[in-house]
């Protein structure tokens, strides 16, 4: 007996082509067709199921109805109250019910205007009225959609919404199902080959920045202590004064700003990047506070005398 799936973490689970709603013989509700736009119809199945068996699942209604087009997408919503960082599981569902050879139908499939399935041919891949089905993971961090470790550009509207589109090549594209679910945010994706966009990897750069910042505010406070243990007489002048306390506004903006970046994954990349020209425009700032106090103080002894 196959078991039943829980729905908790599935976002969106669509019967595409079917007016009504269905059940799956696992226990998944699948919405009525929704969410498309573009050039497209319905296509139905249904009439012909007794002659059209098929074959490899258990879920004959799933794909004996269709959507099918020239150039169609669907926009499906997605939950702006989100973790920042989320990986998600795209599951596609298709049969060729229509043609009995290769090189008939073949379409692409795009995340926005990445193309993430190309030249595909279900008959080639399976033959004719056979489930195919095709999972993608990819990853949402923040407001940008990461495929293969690769940033990708259109799949989510401003609305908070994924696009997935489908373009033919030959004939009318095809997608007889579609489901949408949470991955597991405390496991790398197995598509995000480079490593450099993990949840690992970002957690990395996190700790560093951490450190960074760190390691720059104990350097602002030696130069604070240097500047008025070295120099306490100089201070006395309210211009010295004023001249000291505007760089030090300039040092702890900087630390604020660090901070800022570090709140969203790819400010801290910008923050880690950022660490190394703060440490020089530090010493900087100190070498020349400290040359600009003592000819203050030299001018004031020649103005003195």
């Amino acid at each position: 007996m196959m078991k039943k799936q829980s729905q908790v973490n599935i976002v969106h689970s669509i019967d595409c082509g079917n007016y009504m709603k269905y059940r799956s013989f696992n226990g998944i509700n699948y919405k009525n067709d929704q969410f498309f736009q573009g050039s497209s119809e319905f296509v139905d199945y249904y009439d012909e199921q007794e002659s059209v068996k098929v074959i490899q699942t258990l879920d004959q209604e799933l794909y004996t109805t269709q959507r099918q087009g020239l150039n169609f997408f669907y926009k499906l919503p997605l939950n702006k109250d989100s973790p920042e960082t989320q990986n998600y599981m795209l599951t596609l569902y298709f049969a060729e019910l229509q043609y009995s050879e290769s090189n008939a139908r073949i379409f692409d499939v795009y995340f926005g205007n990445k193309l993430v399935i190309e030249n595909l041919d279900i008959y080639e891949k399976v033959g004719m009225r056979t489930a195919y089905i095709i999972e993608i993971s990819f990853q949402i961090i923040g407001l940008q959609v990461l495929y293969k470790g690769e940033q990708i550009n259109g799949a989510l509207s401003k609305n908070y919404e994924f696009l997935i589109r489908f373009k033919a090549i030959k004939s009318l594209a095809a997608i007889a199902g579609i489901m949408l679910k949470i991955g597991d945010n405390q496991i790398e994706i197995a598509n995000n080959e480079n490593p450099k966009n993990t949840l690992k990897a970002i957690d990395g750069f996190k700790k560093l920045s951490d450190e960074s910042l760190k390691i720059i505010e104990s350097e602002v406070k030696e130069i604070q202590k240097d500047l008025q243990k070295n120099h306490a007489n100089e201070l006395d002048d309210p211009n010295n004064r004023r001249s000291l306390k505007k760089e030090i506004k300039l040092i702890e903006f900087s630390i604020k700003l660090l901070i800022i970046l570090t709140r969203s994954p790819f400010g801290i990349v910008l923050a880690s990047s950022y660490f190394g020209i703060s440490l020089i425009t530090l010493l900087q700032l100190f070498f020349n506070e400290k040359q600009t106090i003592t000819e203050r103080g030299k001018t004031k002894i020649s103005k003195q005398n």
